[in-house]
């Protein structure tokens, strides 16, 4: 995103180092560039050519029209920006002795001008267009503000779930057209309810902008939380639209397409929780060994069926506590602004996730860790080196468990499945393989009874199937705010 950077890339060097050393703090603590980014993006594009003629059903005479003005726009809209940038250049003799914040107020002033002429270039381009259309294209003209609002509000989420579409997840999920077709009442009813709430939302960012900057501008911290906090409320009202659609959605399709829809969306809307996920990967890996025994294949499948069990449940308060704190974090980023300046160091809460999340995560990267070294237990050497991210040996290939192979080294590994390259040989032998005189347990549960002294396997993020609640759970609930 575009930060307060860009600006100050626009002022002499010694000016952006006086912007910079002042906006730092506080685009840490409002966790965002005060709508400054806004001024820098068009509002439209030529590929939104694409939404005008799917919602408008613009005629083969209007498309070339419409693409016109859209390159009329952006011509404007770029001569108006140029002119911003040149009256900021201008700021190059007359601020050299001024303070930050005098500094920051002078640059507020032909940005905050550009600011409304570029609405008054988006409302003429609007009005150009209803120009051109009949008065059937006009009564869709509703439906196409709808749809350039999930276009372009919809992804400016922070929250989970908040950016969610559900209209595309239904295409992404494969739903027919001909069941689309019949639940087309309720996806109405979301798409009207989502569309309030990003006006909603939108009316109260922009409301709130000035009182975000005079906040920056002065350091005001404790003003600049009040207004954050506002700001983090409307986002609430959009995940709750989102979670509220999602389980009207999932209730009026057939529970099979249900299913997949619903997983679907939950993957999107929460990817820390049900994201890509390095034991399932692992276990079909092991399960597409062409030489295992029924006894092998067998063992497998019972680990496999234990930790998907335990899995799915703490998917679900993983992403309860997402709900829970992540509406917080204006009241985080306001507790290390002040802890910066009272001099203290940062406290492990403040740097990183909640506590509460770090400890679920942690749990679900064991049992990942427990899952993994039971089946690596069921498997021969020769075996195990055939699995991704393991290699064998030089030397003798029949040594045994404990040191008859090693994890193939690789940096940067998000999946866990690797090693750190700086580590020992032993380390690796140990990272790979649970001890070798521990047999394999009939279940998960046994697993626990006599864990290998490995580092644990990180980013164990669940993805995929069994990684979210199973078939036949009913939709997460919607959470009063």
């Amino acid at each position: 995103m575009l930060r307060l950077a860009r600006v100050v890339s626009l002022v002499p060097k010694v000016t952006a180092v006086a912007v910079a050393l002042l906006a730092a703090p506080a685009l840490a603590q409002f966790g965002g560039d005060a709508g400054l980014a806004n001024a820098f993006r068009q509002d439209f594009y030529r590929r939104d050519l694409t939404i005008f003629n799917q919602v408008l059903q613009l005629e083969d005479w209007q498309r070339p029209i419409i693409e016109v003005l859209l390159d009329d726009y952006a011509a404007s809209f770029e001569t108006g920006l140029a002119a911003m940038r040149e009256s900021i250049g201008k700021l190059r003799g007359e601020v050299a002795g001024d303070d930050g914040r005098q500094i920051m107020e002078r640059m507020m002033i032909p940005l905050e001008a550009w600011e409304r002429e570029k609405v008054v270039l988006r409302d003429q381009f609007l009005a150009d267009v209803q120009t051109q259309l009949s008065p059937a294209q006009i009564d869709r003209w509703s439906a196409l503000e709808r749809a350039l609002r999930r276009e372009k509000d919809l992804p400016q989420g922070e929250l989970s779930g908040e950016s969610l579409d559900l209209v595309s997840v239904l295409r992404q999920a494969q739903v027919p057209t001909s069941i689309v077709e019949e639940i087309a009442p309720v996806v109405r009813e979301y798409e009207i309810a989502l569309d309030q709430a990003l006006v909603t939302r939108e009316a109260k960012i922009s409301s709130l902008q000035p009182l975000v900057r005079q906040a920056m501008t002065s350091m005001d911290f404790e003003r600049g939380l009040q207004v954050m906090q506002q700001i983090m409320a409307a986002r609430v009202e959009v995940r709750t639209v989102q979670e509220a659609g999602l389980a009207s959605i999932t209730t009026a399709l057939p529970p099979d397409l249900a299913q997949r829809f619903r997983d679907e969306a939950l993957e999107q809307a929460f990817p820390k929780v049900y994201g890509p996920n390095a034991t399932i990967a692992f276990i079909d890996a092991a399960k597409q060994l062409e030489d295992l025994s029924p006894e092998q294949r067998e063992g497998i499948e019972t680990i496999e069926r234990d930790y998907l069990s335990q899995l799915a449940g703490m998917n679900d308060r993983l992403r309860d506590l997402y709900r829970t704190e992540e509406p917080n974090e204006p009241r985080r980023r306001f507790e290390r602004v002040m802890r910066r300046q009272r001099g203290e160091a940062p406290s492990r809460e403040a740097v990183g996730e909640p506590e509460s999340i770090r400890t679920l995560r942690g749990e679900r990267e064991n049992i990942g860790r427990l899952a993994r070294e039971a089946i690596l237990a069921l498997l021969t050497p020769d075996q195990v080196s055939r699995l991704p991210g393991f290699s064998k040996p030089e030397g003798d290939p029949e040594k045994d468990a404990s040191g008859g192979f090693q994890q193939t080294p690789q940096s940067n590994d998000p999946e866990g499945l690797g090693s750190d390259s700086t580590m020992t040989d032993e380390e690796r032998r140990r990272q790979a393989l649970s001890p070798k005189d521990r047999s394999p347990p009939p279940s998960l549960g046994g697993v626990g009874a006599k864990q290998a002294d490995s580092d644990r396997i990180r980013n164990d993020s669940p993805r995929g199937r069994g990684s979210r609640p199973g078939a036949g759970q009913s939709p997460p609930p919607v959470h009063a705010e």
